[in-house]
């Protein structure tokens, strides 16, 4: 229980609210590497992460024990946000009617298993949801 205590004391809290928020939001959405949201997360935080140690460099400098407690910071909201904080901003978002939209490969996939064709151009994906 103290080593646990020991990681939890050096987590910063800001850096980490930052990440998983601003990764949530202003990451996925303007921050494109990749067509998978976890790798946009990942390349904000990591952005972010670089960011942050320059600014404090500057301002305040910094030592060993920052970075360090930095590190181990975006470690376990990388890994959090990937196992447990992303499926719950999901649920809040679904519970607030922010509804998801689809990528283009994700539509392709869906109307590729409800009709068992294959889609030759991507960009026409007829509509498979008839209300």
């Amino acid at each position: 229980m103290d080593k646990f205590s020991v990681i939890l004391n050096s987590i910063d809290w800001v850096f980490a609210g930052v990440i998983l928020i601003g990764g949530r939001y202003w990451g996925s959405k303007y921050f494109r590497l990749s067509k998978q949201e976890s790798l946009n997360f990942l390349g904000f935080a990591t952005a972010f992460a670089i960011l942050y140690l320059v600014i404090i460099y500057f301002t305040s400098g910094i030592s060993k024990n920052d970075v360090a407690n930095l590190f181990i910071t975006y470690l376990l909201v990388t890994s959090f946000y990937e196992l447990v904080a992303s499926r719950i901003f999901e649920l809040i978002e679904g519970a607030l009617g922010k509804k998801k939209t689809a990528t283009v490969a994700e539509a392709v996939q869906k109307y590729e298993v409800a009709t068992g064709e294959k889609v030759k151009d991507k960009e026409n994906i007829p509509d498979t949801q008839k209300d």
